[in-house]
């Protein structure tokens, strides 16, 4: 592993795997013995580009000024980090996607970029870039993810006057928003400078893939040992939880079993795998989340939902 990499950038369109990859990647960091801080895509809009969130949800427009602070204060705060930082779509969602969906130029978008590249310069950044084929990764992640899912994708791209002038709806238009993203991010990193490795996830070999991110990275495979737990104990665990919780917008929480493995959903959404960290926590994979169920004489009666900022909230069994 390069020392003076202070950076890694895990970038992609939606479905790609980012999330999945940069914990991954922050997991190998650390039992490799490198200090690393995951920072998901979430966490990343809302503590580091709160001006480019509001962007993305068609609240302002772009402003080159505050882009270009936002960045500034970014790169400030892993400077002064102690750790590697490994960020979930910081190219994707805070520079490329928000220029991209204003419909601006692309020599604009560059020129944009390349002035990020300056300032990322002293953390020795280096990408990993997932690409696929959109046409198969869109329906693939509706399937996956559901109508909620399907539901945002295809207002956020309606709301852009990029598919405005273009006269884009629907999941068709998306899916075209979403091929542009990529082949522009995927021009903007071979023409401005940023050490990337491209990975085609199409159909993909996660096994091969991650030897070739290790490779890049100069980092040694580490194995990550889970629990295993029985399928008698897991289904336990199945079941819908409720909350008052005013903070939660999400009021109910379904926990359901889909092979021998527990999956987290909401009223539309599927949010993906919960994996074993003991008999009774599981962290939801590729998420800053942990679920810890509450058992009291051989019944699960609770859920407590603990978040990244170490928030923690109830769910009662319904």
């Amino acid at each position: 592993m390069n020392q003076q990499t202070r950076l890694i950038l895990v970038e992609g369109v939606p479905f790609t795997g980012k999330s999945t990859t940069s914990e991954y990647v922050t997991t190998q960091l650390e039992l490799n013995g490198h200090a690393a801080h995951w920072v998901s895509e979430g966490v990343m809009l809302q503590h580091h580009f709160p001006n480019v969130m509001a962007v993305l949800d068609r609240q302002q427009i772009v402003a080159e000024s505050a882009l270009r602070a936002e960045w500034h204060v970014f790169v400030e705060d892993v400077q002064a980090a102690t750790s590697i930082f490994v960020v979930d779509s910081a190219l994707s969602y805070a520079a490329v996607d928000p220029l991209l969906m204003e419909d601006r130029p692309l020599a604009a978008i560059h020129a944009e970029l390349r002035h990020i590249a300056e300032l990322c310069a002293t953390l020795q950044p280096r990408v990993i870039h997932l690409t696929g084929d959109v046409e198969r990764l869109v329906p693939a992640s509706i399937v996956e993810r559901g109508a909620g899912w399907q539901q945002h994708m295809v207002e956020q791209a309606e709301a852009t006057p990029y598919q405005q002038a273009r006269g884009r709806t629907g999941v068709a238009g998306a899916t075209r928003l979403q091929h542009d993203s990529q082949e522009l991010l995927r021009a903007v990193l071979a023409q401005d400078g940023w050490p990337t490795l491209t990975l085609d996830v199409t159909g993909s070999d996660r096994t091969t893939h991650q030897r070739a991110i290790l490779d890049f990275l100069g980092l040694d495979e580490a194995q990550i040992e889970r629990p295993v737990l029985d399928r008698s104990l897991l289904q336990a665990y199945v079941g819908t939880y409720t909350t008052d919780d005013p903070e939660r917008v999400n009021k109910l929480l379904f926990v359901r079993l889909e092979e021998d493995t527990l999956t987290l959903h909401t009223s539309n959404q599927r949010y993906g795998p919960l994996v074993p960290v003991s008999t009774t926590r599981f962290h939801l994979q590729a998420s800053p989340l942990d679920l810890e169920f509450v058992v009291e004489p051989g019944l699960t009666r609770a859920l407590t939902l603990l978040t990244s900022d170490g928030k923690t909230h109830s769910y009662r069994r319904a």
